[in-house]
């Protein structure tokens, strides 16, 4: 296909070809916008048959089993299920703090959402992003089917990069200003204690949420002893500490507790949860590690 063959170099080729046999799954019923590849349990007029009903004045006579009619006697309408497209909303923090490391948390979390965002394109569903920091920096409207793959790598490739981060109000501005439900998957280091505040705003407008916390190596475990100069990456605030190894053992200690925190919020208010160090190969985590989040099959 073509739009395998000639992709961008966000994401390998063949690597591609592997996602275009995946499907992203909803934990949930959204009402969508066109019969698409999903059910829902709203009744339209698409092709496969639910119920029945009295017919009752004004109803569209194209509708009623005449069968059913010759049989009894009696006007009955038949109900079918309408089958509709998922929207895919792609929030991807592209703060100064998600440029550290090599490769760069943003480089990583980038190719995420562009693999995550092919699945769905490749499906038929709507595909949407969000790039922010401090603010919403550049959005992409739900685009929908194969055809729009090159315009949504080049968003991603082209998403301004830099400054700080406040992703609690930048959700709640999401949640509130976003209509349609579906799922939406926040790529993000998680770096900003109102980043909560931003998913129960999501969760309060029944989206379904998948937290992914992109994290490098080094933030997990330091790897420098001895004398430094820390400087913050967004607000340029320095700090000279002394590392020993008991200081990196608590260090350590409270990384696994800011992320457990992340996790617990997420379990608390219903959203999926995932931390990936970049060190991971890419590959892994889409085949198995959101394999076994069951956002993918």
């Amino acid at each position: 296909m073509s739009e395998t063959t000639t992709a961008p170099p966000l994401l390998d080729p063949d690597f591609l070809r592997r996602l275009e046999q995946l499907t992203l799954l909803s934990k949930r019923i959204f009402l969508g916008q066109l019969k698409g590849e999903r059910r829902s349990s709203r009744r339209g007029t698409s092709v496969e048959f639910a119920d029945y009903r009295n017919y009752t004045a004004g109803d569209d006579l194209r509708y009623v089993d005449w069968n059913t009619y010759a049989r009894l006697e009696k006007l009955f309408i038949k109900l079918f299920v309408e089958e509709e497209d998922l929207h895919v909303y792609l929030l991807l923090d592209t703060s100064e703090s998600m440029l550290y490391g090599d490769p760069s948390k943003m480089e990583y979390a980038r190719k995420v959402a562009a693999a995550l965002g092919y699945i769905a394109l490749s499906n038929f569903e709507r595909v949407g992003v969000t790039v922010f920091g401090e603010r919403v920096e550049a959005e992409l409207r739900p685009v929908r089917g194969r055809q729009q793959v090159f315009r949504f790598f080049e968003f991603l490739q082209d998403a301004p990069m830099g400054g700080k981060t406040s992703m609690g109000p930048v959700m709640q501005q999401f949640a509130m200003r976003t209509r349609q439900q579906g799922i939406v998957i926040v790529l993000s280091d998680f770096l900003d204690p109102q980043w909560e505040d931003g998913l129960k705003a999501l969760v309060y407008r029944k989206f379904q949420v998948v937290c992914l916390q992109i994290l490098d190596p080094d933030e997990v475990t330091p790897p420098h002893l001895g004398d430094l100069k820390l400087i913050d990456s967004e607000t340029g605030e320095e700090r000279e500490i002394s590392v020993s190894q008991g200081l990196r053992r608590e260090y350590q200690q409270a990384v696994e507790s800011f992320c457990g925190n992340i996790q617990a919020s997420c379990r608390r208010y219903g959203a999926d949860y995932l931390r990936a160090v970049t060190d991971t190969p890419f590959e892994d985590l889409i085949l198995r590690y959101l394999r076994a989040l069951q956002l993918v099959k």
